[in-house]
């Protein structure tokens, strides 16, 4: 079971990588904070290397996929994050919002789930519990530390709702010394540590406010990158690792900074 969620943990790659053009029509969005039409979307993203060809036809992939959003007649369309994807976003906003000093009474969730049929939904649903931090025990069984609350309880209660199955809280009495290998914190927190540098490195001098949206892009799909991995557990369980927290501070940071200056063109363009 070990070695299984080992394997997990090295696909679910959470280095340092360029961005994707998709990510980067994602961070747009988000950054724009509202629906956007095509046009729009061709100059926010035209700083960023992306041509208005590519944009449209990763809109239109995006689409269909159910990552995005569109309304509205063709000339005049408008698009968004889609429900699913907007769960993701706010799930990344809650997670550099954390207070980790939060205490934790050492109770653990666990899910008994009937996992669905079709292999494109079983992915799907085995894809969010492991965002949101529940590691799997077995085939039908997934567990996560009951912290914080209420959410981690609010997100187990629903998934038992939605796909059928039960919920129970409580202590383990035995293998609680292999609880902590469910989790790869140790490469969690060299990434976080690296990227917190790589922060510290970027120049917020940029240029014109054009420069600075291209850099607060680079720098929040890097973040949102390597923070969508985090299991949301209590300081309990990352000890002395430091590393996402500096991430997240060295971002604050940078955004303070820059962000004022990257608005001044995200106006001009949407």
């Amino acid at each position: 079971m070990v070695a299984n969620n080992n394997r997990i943990a090295q696909n679910c790659n959470y280095k340092m990588r360029p961005q994707d053009s998709r990510t980067i029509v994602t961070g747009a969005m988000v950054l724009a904070g509202r629906p956007l039409t095509a046009a729009q979307l061709i100059r926010l993203t035209e700083p960023l290397g992306l041509s208005s060809s590519n944009l449209k036809s990763h809109l239109t992939r995006m689409v269909r996929e159910g990552t995005v959003t569109r309304a509205g007649p063709a000339r005049l369309a408008v698009y968004r994050p889609s429900p699913a994807q907007q769960m993701v976003i706010a799930g990344i906003d809650a997670r550099l919002a954390e207070t980790r000093h939060r205490t934790w009474d050492g109770k653990w969730l666990t899910l008994l789930l009937w996992l669905p049929r079709n292999r494109s939904n079983r992915n799907r649903l085995r894809a969010m519990l492991w965002f949101d931090g529940f590691r799997p025990l077995g085939a039908h069984a997934f567990v996560r530390p009951a912290w914080p609350l209420p959410w981690a309880g609010h997100r187990a209660r629903e998934y038992a709702a939605q796909f059928g199955g039960f919920c129970s809280v409580g202590r383990f009495i035995a293998g609680v010394e292999m609880l902590d290998s469910l989790y790869d914190l140790d490469g969690l927190d060299r990434e976080a540590r690296r990227l917190n540098a790589w922060i510290r490195r970027r120049t917020t001098r940029a240029t014109s406010p054009r420069a600075a949206f291209a850099l607060r892009m680079e720098v929040g799909g890097r973040v949102a990158q390597l923070i969508g991995h985090d299991p949301r557990l209590p300081p309990e369980l990352w000890g002395r690792r430091r590393g996402i927290a500096q991430a997240i501070a060295a971002f604050r940071r940078f955004e303070e900074r820059i962000a004022p200056h990257a608005q001044r063109f995200l106006d001009g363009c949407a």
